[in-house]
């Protein structure tokens, strides 16, 4: 992999990681962690820090949603659905 490439791959990360917010770090951190337990094997080394930061990212921002009461609706309907 060329100096380049392994540049654009830790601006990535450090991009991906910058919107987590310190309350959600954590739990985010140990979703990604058991996440990606299981894909680590298939994927390229260097693909690792990528992967774990996006899903970071993505359980991070939907915690986000919930606190903010963006799904409210949804769960409502679902609860529903179920009783």
């Amino acid at each position: 992999m060329s100096d380049d490439h392994k540049e654009e791959l830790r601006s990535l990360v450090s991009n991906l990681g910058a919107g987590i917010r310190e309350p959600h770090y954590r739990s985010a951190y140990d979703a990604a962690a058991n996440i990606c337990s299981g894909i680590f094997d298939t994927i390229p080394v260097d693909l690792h820090d990528v992967v774990h930061e996006a899903v970071m990212a993505g359980y991070a921002a939907a915690l986000t949603d919930l606190e903010e009461g963006k799904l409210d609706d949804q769960l409502r309907e679902r609860s529903a659905s179920i009783e």
